[in-house]
């Protein structure tokens, strides 16, 4: 099989098409795969033993000899710097301490006492729409909402948060498998300007301190040790930008969803207790993130494929939810689904932090979105992102009255 540039618009447009071709070959298969060759793995038994098992690794460097690395041109070296400084692309020692440091400030605790301000906020941008007919979910709601909730979560200013969405999309290009070297020169500059902001705020956090994340972040310590002022750039960066980019497009493509299934949001509508259920759902079938990778540490064995050290491994997270041995009539989209498995926030060491805000965030926008806008309708098809790791849309147009 060999997926070509050009047929981005289309895997970008139905990539469950292509994955469900894929995975009647095998569940595991060598591919082209938009110019990246490597192991497409798409069987949800194969994605999870890829995702906990610890000789799949995020770290090239580390298996390759220095010579043997492709060479940074210097105008991407501090963003490639920036993001190697992100546990999402650390392993083991480095990942399980920088995520144990995290852990400790980012609570279960915290996140539940954000509950009655995300529903404070979220209605605050509904009735903001109140006597307006048309709206655009992502500008009015979906993009707010969750730069709302996770800069106030971390501790940025108010008047900063609009900053965070150029940021997000040049993050959000920067690790996408279509992307060209015209697009890294691109966005590096904002994502530098990410940067240099983050470690401003810092400044002003180590003076005067707060009863937020970043401030948190600041002060913790495990065993002596701290985050080292790039690896606290990089994880609040990461916090930021990926957490609020996922929760966008979990929100979005959640409400579309129910759009384009009228009987599942009458369904939800009728019994509210439902909403839980409905966004694991939403993650199943249409979630926010794709794909993700490894680094195959060692040669090993997988699905009956034979993998060599240094191989990537292209993990299918949307493949594997779809998987008929683990939901039955996966095509079909159903709210009530009893028992819904996905992989969506991924397993093993590198599963989400941010999945419970990132629940929290969806069933209380959807709740709230269902129960105040009434008559609604889509305003024709919605834009995808031209993106393959992200799933998502440009905007969602539709009419409504809110109440």
């Amino acid at each position: 099989m060999n997926v070509k540039t050009d047929l981005a618009k289309a895997f970008i447009e139905n990539p469950y098409s292509f994955f469900k071709q894929a995975h009647e070959v095998n569940p595991v298969q060598w591919i082209n795969f938009f110019n990246v060759e490597g192991w497409l793995v798409t069987g949800y038994e194969e994605v999870e033993a890829v995702l906990k098992d610890k000789r799949f690794i995020k770290e090239i460097r580390n298996l390759l000899p220095q010579e043997g690395m492709p060479p940074v041109p210097q105008t991407l070296m501090p963003v490639v710097q920036l993001t190697r400084n992100m546990m999402l692309f650390r392993d083991a020692p480095n990942h399980t301490r920088l995520r144990g440091l995290v852990n400790k400030a980012f609570t279960p605790r915290m996140t539940e006492r954000l509950r009655p301000t995300i529903v404070e906020m979220a209605n605050y941008l509904l009735d903001a729409r109140k006597g307006m007919k048309d709206h655009e979910l992502i500008r009015d709601f979906a993009y707010s909402l969750p730069v709302m909730v996770i800069t106030e979560l971390i501790g940025v200013p108010k008047e900063d948060r609009e900053r965070f969405r150029i940021w997000s999309d040049s993050f959000v290009k920067f690790i996408d498998f279509n992307t060209t070297q015209a697009d890294l020169e691109e966005v590096a500059p904002y994502l530098e300007e990410a940067d240099q902001y983050m470690r401003k705020l810092i400044e002003v956090k180590r003076v005067k301190p707060g009863e937020d994340l970043l401030s948190g972040l600041i002060t913790v310590s495990d065993a002596g040790d701290k985050l080292n002022e790039d690896e606290l750039v990089a994880t609040c960066l990461l916090l930021l930008i990926a957490g609020h980019e996922t929760t966008v497009n979990l929100i979005t493509n959640g409400y579309h969803l129910l759009l384009r299934h009228p009987e599942e949001m009458q369904k939800l509508m009728a019994d509210p207790s439902l909403i839980e259920n409905a966004v694991e759902e939403i993650l199943r079938y249409d979630p926010p993130v794709l794909l993700t990778t490894r680094w195959v540490g060692e040669d090993m064995e997988l699905g009956g494929k034979q993998l060599k050290k240094a191989q990537v491994a292209m993990v299918a997270l949307g493949a594997a939810n779809r998987d008929p041995a683990m939901n039955e009539d996966p095509d079909t989209f159903n709210v009530a689904r009893d028992h819904v498995k996905h992989l969506s926030f991924a397993s093993g060491p590198h599963f989400c932090l941010g999945a419970p805000l990132a629940r929290l965030e969806a069933m209380i926008a959807l709740d709230l979105l269902l129960k105040r806008v009434h008559k609604v309708e889509l305003l024709g098809e919605p834009l995808r992102r031209n993106n393959i790791v992200f799933r998502g849309f440009e905007a969602l147009r539709f009419s409504g009255e809110v109440r």
